[in-house]
């Protein structure tokens, strides 16, 4: 090799050499950086803020470090306090955990009055997270923001985070959002009635239904949007969407709740024939809606307990179960002698929903059905209803029907606290049913009360009866004895 080769290789390595001295220096000094702003000392911070707020790395950097550490960085944008802060803590929006995520949100919502922009510009970030944390910091400055999330509400790439952020805000933007529904745009128009569904405002209702027929997607997000403000002057588009098998499925089982909460007459009709529809998800939504129509549906409800099809028949008493009304115990009852064993277990399950303790006398009979599912519904409503239950559970004790007794101390047992009082006073009964099945329930219920009565009482329990307290402790554990 000659001399000027030889001085060639030399100046490249001298060259290579400063690159990598000086870029190890560089990540030293950024690290060092960053340090500080991760650190307890405010000056520190805010002057490492200065320095990193512009980093294209700056997510990276500060990802590196642990929870604690990455919320004191975002403490510190929010010190230093300028609009590149803001930029920077959208960067660390992007955090993949909610706690951080919650924290720079926070910290955003201090500064977005002063800078919205970039905040409003974050409603089209690439990150799901960012644009999420925008729509919750811009929606704090309420009605003055409105103007600019409407133009966002415009663009595609914003839409969802501007009509999160619109929605956030509430009824207040309904008059300059109501205008796009009439946009060329069938996508915005979606996208705005979808809106109108969340804000709730029946002042909606007119524009809404002008659209309803626009198109299938169309018509989908209008019935939602009709659902969800659930207004009486929807009515009759609801009720066109529940008895129209053509619409959409999702869309009917909507309009169905909606109509619960109308309650009118037609509306209650309606969802009784929604019993009988081939959509399970309409059924299932139909039963809801009864239950919340409440009283109103009882009148109704009372033919539909005697229908000829046992399957419509179960679903009313799943409805009434749910209306937790005394109007309903009756119907119950009906049900609860229904000859289909379907319809008797949902009626004796239902029986329980209702909190009613006037369905305590028809589950006690129900516990001899000789349909063991019914039993077994209705020992479980009874342990629902609790108290008012605990001393006609009692007097089944002693009876002569061992699975009666069986299903009245499993009642017991599942109430807990409620009733273990009780249960030890019938260990002191003259009738040795009673005393058996008491000391069974007591080994099965699962309260610390019960466990240290069974330990108080275990040395004088006979010995052809020490398995069930042996079994008690074998399932709690000799600790817990």
């Amino acid at each position: 090799m000659n001399r000027a080769a030889a001085l060639r290789w030399a100046i490249w390595i001298l060259i290579i050499g400063g690159i990598v001295g000086w870029t190890i220096w560089r990540n030293v000094q950024t690290q060092r950086t960053v340090d500080a702003l991760v650190s307890n000392d405010p000056d520190r911070q805010v002057e490492a803020a200065k320095v990193l707020v512009t980093h294209d790395s700056l997510y990276d950097l500060v990802q590196q470090r642990p929870l604690a550490a990455r919320k004191r960085a975002a403490d510190a944008f929010e010190r230093l306090g300028t609009e590149e802060a803001v930029k920077a803590l959208l960067a660390l929006q992007k955090d993949p955990e909610i706690p951080m995520r919650e924290h720079v949100t926070q910290k955003l919502i201090t500064l977005v009055a002063k800078y919205p922009e970039p905040v409003l510009s974050a409603l089209k970030d690439a990150d799901s997270n960012v644009r999420a944390g925008a729509a919750r910091a811009i929606a704090t400055l309420g009605e003055p923001i409105v103007p600019k999330l409407v133009e966002a509400l415009k663009e595609g790439g914003s839409r969802a985070a501007a009509s999160d952020a619109l929605s956030r805000i509430g009824k207040v933007c309904t008059p300059q959002v109501l205008p796009l529904i009439d946009e060329q745009d069938e996508g915005l128009r979606i996208a705005v009635a979808e809106l109108l569904g969340k804000l709730g405002d029946p002042r909606a209702v007119p524009a809404l239904l002008r659209h309803q027929d626009d198109s299938p997607a169309m018509r989908r997000a209008v019935i939602g949007a009709l659902a969800a403000i659930a207004h009486p002057s929807a009515e009759e588009a609801l009720l066109r969407a529940v008895n129209n098998p053509e619409d959409d499925g999702d869309a009917r089982a909507q309009a169905a709740v909606a109509l619960g909460k109308i309650a009118s007459p037609r509306a209650v009709a309606a969802l009784v024939r929604a019993l009988n529809d081939q959509d399970l998800v309409l059924r299932s939504a139909a039963v809801g809606a009864l239950s919340r129509a409440g009283r109103a549906a009882v009148p109704a409800l009372s033919q539909v307990v005697r229908a000829p099809d046992p399957e419509v028949r179960r679903l009313a008493a799943e409805a009434l179960g749910g209306m937790n009304d005394p109007a309903a115990i009756p119907l119950l009852a009906v049900a609860l002698k229904d000859s289909d064993y379907r319809v008797r277990r949902a009626a004796a399950a239902a029986l329980g929903q209702t909190g009613q303790p006037a369905a305590v006398p028809y589950l006690l009979d129900a516990l001899s059905d000789p349909d063991g599912g019914v039993g077994e519904a209705a020992a479980e409503s009874l342990a629902q209803l609790g108290a008012p239950a605990v001393q006609p559970l009692l007097a089944r004790l002693g009876g002569g029907n061992p699975t009666v007794a069986y299903l009245a101390a499993r009642a017991l047992s599942a109430m807990g606290d409620v009733s273990v009082s009780a249960l030890q006073s019938a260990l002191n009964s003259p009738n040795p049913n009673s005393r058996h099945w008491a000391l069974i329930a007591l080994a099965s219920n699962g309260s610390p009360r019960a466990a240290e009565l069974l330990q108080q009482i275990q040395s004088r329990i006979p010995e052809s009866e020490q398995w069930i307290i042996q079994e008690a402790i074998m399932r709690r554990g000799a600790g817990e004895m």
